[in-house]
């Protein structure tokens, strides 16, 4: 007999019970090992010709991937005995908490990178798969290879795609990806760096000059980066610039007073870039001068009645 509290209880009943709890145990444990991959596909035929592409190719596909159904999916053990959407983990629609908890058990997630918690995506509670389709072939496991997905979320930033100098981006000649990246990077607006980045397309802009125009480099104490001058998806304005004239270089440079004076004020009859065409930089002459200057006042190529354009 076995006594407890005020009750006793027959010595085989308690052993009858125990043999049952026991044998409870295997069976939930069986039941477990028998939600493999197997097991999922027999009912959800194809799902792994979509995981082949990308870095969740099950482990009976790929060896040594390490990853099965019920590496993302919990609840695998109830769901194959009531097969319903409701008892099945999927980070595709859970929130975006939960979701990160599933993918950064792999992955080390963005925040920790690169963008020191500081991630603007992060604060909107995005989740994963907002921008990931994990059930996918696309680098990275992106919803769409040319980040047009962005645009679902960024509506004012593609209507400047749209203005009258543009990158081409509705012609897909660059994508958001082109510019910036979202991994491995502490830049404020989640590009590469303003100026090194663009200088990867546009090299004869990048330099290195002997003379430098300090506003083009974004690692000077003057200069903001060619983001300082252009917009970098779209302007009004010719050549991607936000003013158009002379408009901007006279935020930073007044109006000389001698081209006011000298030669009847014939220094103001010219837009600022016809004769400072060099407004990156330039290898010949510090005011970052046309080496045409000359020709285009009147006299010889290299000269110029008010600068010796050789210096």
């Amino acid at each position: 007999m076995v006594s407890r509290g005020s009750y006793t209880y027959p010595r085989g009943l308690c052993l009858a019970v125990l043999m049952l709890w026991v044998a409870s145990l295997a069976g939930v444990s069986s039941m477990a090992e028998e939600v493999d991959d197997e097991t999922c596909l027999a009912c959800h035929d194809g799902i792994e010709a979509s995981l082949m592409k990308g870095s969740h190719a099950l482990e009976s596909m790929r060896p040594g991937s390490g990853v099965s159904c019920v590496s993302c999916h919990s609840g695998g053990e109830v769901h194959i005995e009531d097969p319903t959407p409701d008892n099945i983990g999927n980070p595709g629609k859970a929130l975006a908490a939960e979701a990160e908890a599933v993918c950064t058990a792999c992955h080390i997630p963005h925040a920790d990178v690169g963008t020191i918690g500081l991630d603007p995506h992060r604060s909107q509670d995005f989740s994963c798969g907002t921008c990931h389709q994990v059930h996918g072939g696309n680098a990275a496991l992106l919803i769409d290879e040319e980040g047009m997905f962005c645009q679902t979320c960024h509506a004012a930033v593609t209507n400047q795609f749209r203005r009258r100098s543009n990158h081409p981006l509705t012609d897909q000649a660059v994508t958001c990806m082109s510019c910036h990246s979202f991994t491995g990077e502490s830049e404020p607006t989640f590009g590469h760096g303003p100026s090194a980045n663009c200088a990867t397309c546009h090299p004869e802009q990048g330099g290195p000059y002997i003379y430098e125009h300090q506003a083009t480099s974004s690692f000077s104490t003057e200069g903001d980066g060619c983001t300082g001058c252009h917009e970098p998806h779209g302007s009004s304005h010719e050549r991607l610039l936000m003013q158009g004239g002379n408009s901007l270089c006279t935020q930073c440079h007044g109006t000389p007073p001698l081209h006011r004076t000298r030669h009847g004020g014939i220094g103001t009859q010219y837009a600022c870039y016809e004769c400072h065409s060099a407004t990156h930089g330039s290898q010949s002459h510090r005011s970052l001068l046309n080496p045409q200057l000359g020709t285009l006042v009147g006299g010889e190529p290299g000269s110029c009645f008010c600068h010796n354009i050789e210096e």
